[in-house]
């Protein structure tokens, strides 16, 4: 029996689509249903990561979570996304979690319990494409469906959520206007690191450096028309640029953002859990530690793509910088 044959008659592939049909209309009226009044005030703010691909940010929250008292959409979570606050009802599925292993593939986890990014949930709200959006651009009806699905999960946890989805990193204006709650984490990383690392991922997966990989600034076109070891220098400053415009644009001062330095944030978790705790506590946000964080971690430094084109990222990073 061919594969095509075996797809077509595999039970789990209708299953899994009739599940996520009831995702988009069925538990979208549930959440409805038991979400607050988006009116109110929200019980906890939210905490958005933002910044570029490939930053460290997945294993900042996997550590932030794993340590922190806070709320998060895990992968169990991801699977209910038309109301994730119905799944903490029901399944509690962060509770008793083990310790994390800090692994992820690509900025994917494993595990029921793992920090999920949970494009569908965000796609409920935010359009695919282009994913760069205004505050002008933003749909009111979905944007108060946002604001209704983020104050049914907080209400569920009765905690702070951490929301890390890189693409909200495109998206400020509108999230900081319907969640005026909101706070934000600015990864940063080394930008010659952060380009390496980008890199090696679009060699994984597509067999070439030139491919485009994960955030789309407002300038892609240009971007788009760029060497690669020049394209992925820029997406890292061009994200930077849209995140500082933006947080700007929607009144978001530096007492609203904290900038999470990736090589800091290694060599010293401790210190850096510490700042984000001040942080949230300065924000009326009090987060317990529930767990002692990894002492630190070690920086991959070798070298994983061709030579040539690290050499000539490294000049240009150094030439325009």
């Amino acid at each position: 029996m061919s594969f095509t044959i075996r797809k077509y008659l595999n039970p789990k592939n209708y299953a899994r689509r009739a599940f996520g049909l009831a995702n988009r209309f069925a538990l979208e009226q549930v959440e409805t249903w038991i979400a607050p009044d988006p009116d109110l005030p929200l019980r906890h703010p939210p905490i958005f990561f933002v910044g570029a691909p490939r930053s460290g940010s997945t294993l900042a929250v996997q550590v932030i979570t794993d340590t922190l008292d806070v709320g998060y959409i895990s992968n169990r979570h991801c699977q209910w996304f038309g109301a994730p606050a119905l799944a903490e009802q029901l399944f509690h599925p962060t509770k008793d979690r083990p310790r994390s292993d800090f692994q992820s593939r690509q900025g994917t986890t494993e595990g029921s319990y793992a920090p999920a990014e949970c494009g569908e949930w965000w796609y409920r709200f935010f359009r695919r494409k282009p994913p760069y959006m205004t505050l002008d651009e933003a749909v009111p009806r979905r944007m108060r469906q946002f604001r209704r699905s983020v104050a049914a999960l907080t209400n569920a946890f009765d905690r702070p959520i951490l929301f890390k989805n890189l693409y909200a990193s495109l998206r400020v204006q509108a999230i900081a206007h319907y969640l005026p709650e909101s706070l934000f984490i600015v990864t940063h990383r080394n930008e010659v690191d952060n380009g390496h690392s980008l890199l090696e991922v679009r060699y994984q997966r597509f067999q070439d450096y030139d491919t485009w990989l994960s955030v789309e600034p407002p300038e892609i076109d240009l971007l788009k028309k760029l060497p690669a070891h020049e394209q992925v220098i820029e997406q890292i400053r061009h994200t930077h640029l849209t995140i500082d415009r933006d947080l700007g644009l929607a009144g978001i001062g530096d007492a609203r953002r904290f900038d999470l330095v990736y090589e800091d944030f290694c060599d010293n978790p401790s210190k850096t859990l510490e700042q984000i705790q001040a942080f949230l506590s300065k924000n009326e946000c009090k987060v317990i530690q529930r767990a002692k964080p990894p002492r630190r971690f070690k920086p991959r430094r070798e070298v994983r793509i061709d030579a040539d084109i690290y050499k000539r990222m490294v000049t240009y990073a150094k030439e325009t910088a």
